[in-house]
């Protein structure tokens, strides 16, 4: 696909049909390949269509059970109408229509001739027809995202870009994977509206006020959040009321109010079916679901969502890292298009930090981003045109960032060898030997794509970078609904575990480590309170064994001793929020005596042990 469409150059009309209809057929096959099916959220949106086109209402009960969704009761709690829930949007309704269409033409033919195939709007013709339709508009998306950034870039530039970020991101996943959800045609209608905006911004008529305010209707209906991107047009308002203000320019100041008006006007003549599906869902012309996630506007998880091992944006996708650093040039050397575009992504970027899922749940990559696709495309180029001449300029320091990058491989290859995580001398599968290379050089850098996160995260902790990937998104007290943390010491526990353990334990369901006479753990808070800690463990008992005693050393600070009993007992710690800290805390336990068995006549184990612990729990006291 990149190779493809970085050929396109000047070219001319039947280059443009060859090259659509050679990636439409490559993601047609793509989409077989991977086994595309209508999957995930898609099974909502498609409820609209099957619902409108076979029922003639919007109450999807028997929808969602024909779809195999039964299992789900919070879908069927009924609405003040009495009818199912939905948080899903119309728009993809009617965009799928004339795909809908076309599978039902293709199921009526098909179930005579199959019996498996019926024409009731739920089998594989519809199914597959809304996967067809979310690479088509992908592939929009795609020329008008081309379109866009030819406007500034030449066309090898423009199209090099749009291939990169599209195949080099999320969205390539929800073209030919996931294609029934909603985000490839949402990034094809915010692409239509960029490429729009951009095209008439310097002499706007009133009609393409209109026509703009239109597509920013649709683009909302697909995806309520896309109403950010009006900030484009909000912009230049702006823009031209502080100009005309300056100059005393009554008739301007007018003309932009007015045309200002006629934008959101079309917009909302155009959003006016969601409005009309509220009202009959939820009697209500706005409504919000009950089966949304919370948004919270007070608590954005800002350097999650960008840099986070659970989908961050750049972790992720680390080709809009390099189009977000282009975007932000594209700012400093156009602010009239680099400045507003990244507004509308600043404004996207902390409205999918709010929520409250702000990973996307079960999703590939920060998915809720689509609309800003097209703006990483420009950043992306901006960033090709300032590559390549730092290339021409500067060839020596290029040739020599690779031969660092080939050094540090060859070190983190000595380093695998002296670890003995690559056998010296012995064959073996090279993706083996660069699996190890990759966890040396994860534990020396962490992800350089968590930059500059990861690197702040090290030095306020005092910890390796590495310990960025889990430690951050999986800091306890961050949810207000868990307001607690768990530490299942003996199951998935390396990455909290430090010096004292030894290796990991089972009895029945019960998971535990044995500890040494001191053993430190590490807790990641998302911020310090009054806080419990809980401690289940039992002491290492033996005949004539003496009391053993736990004292807790958190962050330095000495808690204790109490009593540890040779039997499964929950010792409980009440540790005030001036010791910990927002970030990493190390819990250290400290007991009183540790044995090796061998010494007690418990046979020839040699560890020494103090006391075996099953889990340590921190949570807010309960008022």
């Amino acid at each position: 696909m990149v190779a493809v469409a970085a050929l396109v150059g000047p070219f001319v009309r039947p280059r443009i049909f060859f090259l659509f209809s050679s990636l439409f057929a490559i993601g047609l096959a793509a989409q077989l390949s991977l086994g595309a099916r209508l999957q995930g959220d898609g099974f909502y949106y498609f409820a609209y269509p099957r619902s409108l086109a076979f029922d003639g209402d919007l109450d999807f009960t028997n929808d969602y059970k024909l779809l195999g969704l039964g299992d789900k009761p919070h879908l069927f709690q009924p609405t003040p109408t009495g009818y199912a829930q939905s948080a899903a949007t119309v728009g993809p309704a009617l965009i799928w229509a004339p795909f809908f269409a076309a599978g039902h033409a293709a199921a009526v033919y098909l179930s005579g001739r199959d019996p498996n195939v019926t024409a009731n709007g739920i089998s594989f013709p519809y199914r597959q027809a809304v996967c067809v339709a979310g690479l088509l508009y992908g592939l929009i998306g795609c020329w008008f995202m081309f379109r866009l950034s030819a406007r500034f870039f030449d066309a090898r530039t423009a199209a090099a870009a749009v291939a990169i970020v599209i195949a080099g991101s999320f969205m390539l996943w929800y073209m030919v994977k996931e294609p029934s959800m909603t985000h490839a045609p949402s990034m094809a209608a915010v692409a239509g509206f960029a490429w729009m905006w951009a095209a008439t911004r310097e002499r706007r008529t009133t009609g393409q006020w209109i026509a703009l305010g239109a597509v920013a209707g649709l683009m909302t209906l697909l995806r309520w959040q896309n109403l950010l991107f009006a900030v484009l047009p909000a912009w230049d308002v702006v823009a031209t009321f502080v100009s005309a203000w300056k100059r005393s320019e009554t008739e301007t100041i007018r003309r932009a109010f007015v045309n200002g008006l006629l934008f959101t006007a079309a917009a909302t003549a155009v959003f006016i079916p969601q409005m009309l599906a509220w009202r009959a869902i939820y009697g209500s012309w706005f409504a919000v679901s009950p089966l949304g996630p919370q948004i919270r506007f007070a608590d954005p998880q800002l350097g999650d969502i960008l840099w986070s091992s659970r989908n961050g944006l750049l972790s992720t996708s680390p080709a809009l890292y390099l189009a977000a650093l282009g975007l932000l040039a594209l700012a400093w050397l156009r602010p009239a298009i680099g400045a507003p575009a990244i507004v509308a992504v600043a404004l996207m970027t902390y409205f999918n930090a709010s929520i409250q899922d702000w990973w996307g749940s079960s999703s590939f990559g920060g998915r809720r981003f689509d609309g800003t696709i097209p703006f990483f495309c420009l950043g992306l180029a901006q960033a090709l045109v300032m590559a390549l001449a730092f290339l021409r300029r500067f060839p020596a320091a290029a040739l020599c960032v690779l031969g660092s990058f080939l050094v540090l491989w060859n070190l983190s290859l000595m380093s695998a060898s002296n670890t003995g995580a690559v056998r010296i001398g012995e064959a073996a599968s090279f993706g083996d030997v660069m699996s190890a290379q990759t966890r040396v050089l994860h534990n020396w850098f962490g992800n350089p794509f968590t930059y500059p996160a990861s690197l702040l995260y090290s030095l306020r902790n005092g910890v390796s970078p590495a310990r960025y990937d889990l430690f951050s998104v999986n800091r306890m007290l961050r949810d207000p609904l868990r307001p607690y943390g768990r530490i299942e010491i003996g199951a998935d526990d390396d990455w909290l575990i430090d010096e004292g353990w030894h290796a990991q334990e089972r009895e029945g369901p019960l998971t535990f480590r044995w500890a040494t006479g001191g053993a430190t753990l590490m807790a990641p808070l998302d911020h310090p309170d009054d806080l419990r800690l809980l401690i289940r463990l039992h002491a290492f008992g033996f005949p004539g064994a003496p009391e053993q005693t736990l004292s807790v050393a958190i962050n330095g600070h000495v808690h204790g001793p109490v009593p540890v009993s040779p039997a499964w007992h929950t010792s409980e710690f009440l540790i005030r929020r001036e010791v910990w800290r927002a970030g990493v805390n190390r819990i250290q336990l400290r007991f009183a005596w540790e044995r090796r068995p061998s010494d007690v006549g418990l046979g020839g184990d040699t560890r020494p042990l103090a006391a075996a612990v099953d889990f340590v729990r921190v949570a807010v006291p309960e008022p």
